[in-house]
């Protein structure tokens, strides 16, 4: 099986391959297929299990910092029970342990692999406020489910968690060392809310976030971060005090259940704000056997009152007629009327300038992602490209895109993409969440890359402050099929 690069993470030779996999078992098992940063005690992977078909991830823990955090007798032992025991059902938030095994001076971890994102790859998508609530609430709730049960998750890292595609946090690395506390749980939490919010990780760590994607956590002078709502006003106070509060334990949230408590009313609050005040009323048609419904007016009379109303109507069509017909020009009654329903012209077209894209690839590794950006950097000479393929993109893919963020609110109405790659295949469709399928989006405009710039109309039915640039079909290269885009751009509404 061929190595292929994950979103965010460097590919390697073979030769890098086995300096980072010791052991006979990992050599000749599992096919490692991208490395994530992390602390310098273990290496996380994603591999594929040759033997049973599956991808898995892969833990490789440094056993000499076992014995080193837990000099009691038979520290492996321990840190095996405690990994496995978080094994157990939690609604899929905390990867399920297939394995562990010594190989060589280090344990590897085999858990079920959890397709999606990183949580820098979410981050840079600036998700909602709200939409960061969610994403952490499940594992929250599985995580006070695990401490009720007495097991701990360690949420040290941002590269252990991974966002799944129904777009929800997955504990996707387990490993747990003898002197993690649930309180260091809580903390973890805090911080993983923390870097949704802002795309900066706030907990001190020995592995190199910054690799992870997530730069540190801007800090006071007394060493405290910063609260998120003081960095995005747009963050409600409320939420921004669980991030804080989860990450400093503060009384009333030093366990994970204050935690689920607290989005869980957050989230009720938000529903019962976007509830509609009042149903409306349904109308009471009459039943024909319900004689007080009826009209008490004799028909006689209504039918006098019709015919008046008819004779005013034809009285009043000779009279219009009549006006018409005479030396009043129609032109100016037809101008007067228009001026009065006619809509106002369209603005100017106003640049857009987006804030970040992220690769969007439901069906498979994101192509390039690291190089996204490249793409909405406002230079034409650099770019970022497709993953080559030997053919053009199969069924079990679809496609490939990005998801372009702008940091406000936009009125989108004209996308011109700039490529070397002519023949490709463009959608601009309305931007799902990141882990959502591509039939939930909605088809704004399409067109097929000219040389140089292309220009597709493409209006949005509402502002909105991201867009997905969908690749349907691939442009036909040497040896394979890919297409590049040099830069995007967007054009709205003038204000």
């Amino acid at each position: 099986m061929t190595a292929m690069p994950v979103s965010g993470v460097p590919s390697h030779s073979p030769q890098d391959r086995d300096q980072f996999a010791p052991g006979m078992v990992v050599a000749t098992r599992y096919t490692l297929l991208g490395r994530f940063a992390g602390p310098d005690w273990v290496q996380w992977w994603h591999a594929h299990d040759t033997e049973l078909c599956r991808d898995v991830s892969l833990s490789l823990v440094d056993s000499a910092h076992l014995r080193d955090t837990d000099t009691r007798p038979d520290p492996v032992a321990r840190f095996c029970r405690n990994t496995t025991g978080t094994s157990f059902s939690h609604e899929g938030r905390i990867a399920q342990v297939y394995d562990i095994e010594a190989v060589g001076d280090r344990i590897a971890v085999v858990a079920e692999w959890t397709p999606g994102w990183r949580v820098a790859d979410i981050a840079r998508t600036v998700p909602r406020p709200l939409d960061a609530a969610r994403i952490v609430r499940d594992l929250a709730a599985a995580t006070a489910d695990a401490h009720h049960f007495g097991a701990r998750i360690s949420l040290d890292h941002p590269n252990r968690v991974r966002i799944s595609r129904d777009g929800l946090a997955v504990l996707a690395f387990p490993a747990t060392l003898a002197d993690d506390s649930t309180a260091d749980d809580v903390a973890g939490l805090g911080a993983l809310l923390y870097a949704l919010l802002l795309g900066t990780w706030p907990l001190p760590s020995s592995g190199d976030t910054l690799a992870a994607g997530l730069p540190p956590a801007g800090r006071r002078g007394d060493g405290s971060v910063v609260p998120p709502h003081r960095v995005r006003p747009t963050i409600p106070h409320r939420l921004s005090d669980v991030a804080v509060n989860a990450l400093t334990r503060q009384p009333g949230m030093g366990t994970a259940q204050a935690v689920v408590d607290a989005l869980d009313r957050m989230l009720a609050d938000a529903r019962a704000r976007s509830a509609p005040a009042f149903a409306p009323k349904k109308k009471v048609r009459p039943r024909p056997d319900d004689r007080t419904a009826r009209p008490r007016a004799p028909l006689p009379a209504m039918s006098a009152a019709l015919a008046v109303v008819v004779a005013l109507g034809a009285a009043g069509w000779a009279i219009s007629t009549a006006f018409t017909a005479s030396d009043a020009p129609p032109a100016a009654v037809a101008d007067s009327t228009l001026s009065e329903i006619a809509p106002a012209p369209e603005p100017d077209p106003t640049p857009l300038i987006p804030s970040s894209a992220v690769v969007y690839s439901p069906q498979h590794f994101p192509d390039n992602g690291t190089r996204a950006s490249l793409a909405v950097d406002a230079n034409p000479a650099t770019f970022w490209a497709t993953d080559r393929y030997p053919q053009q993109l199969p069924p079990t893919k679809g496609g490939v895109g990005l998801i372009v963020s702008f940091p406000q609110p936009v009125d989108l109405r004209t996308v011109w993409i700039e490529s070397p790659t002519p023949g490709t295949r463009v959608e601009i469709r309305t931007a799902p969440a990141a882990w959502a399928n591509i039939g939930h989006t909605q088809l704004l405009g399409a067109a097929t890359l000219a040389p140089g710039v292309t220009r597709i109309a493409a209006r949005t039915p509402a502002p909105t402050t991201r867009v997905l640039v969908w690749i349907s079909g691939l442009s036909p290269v040497e040896s394979g099929f890919q297409s590049s885009l040099s830069e995007i751009g967007f054009l709205g509404g003038g204000g």
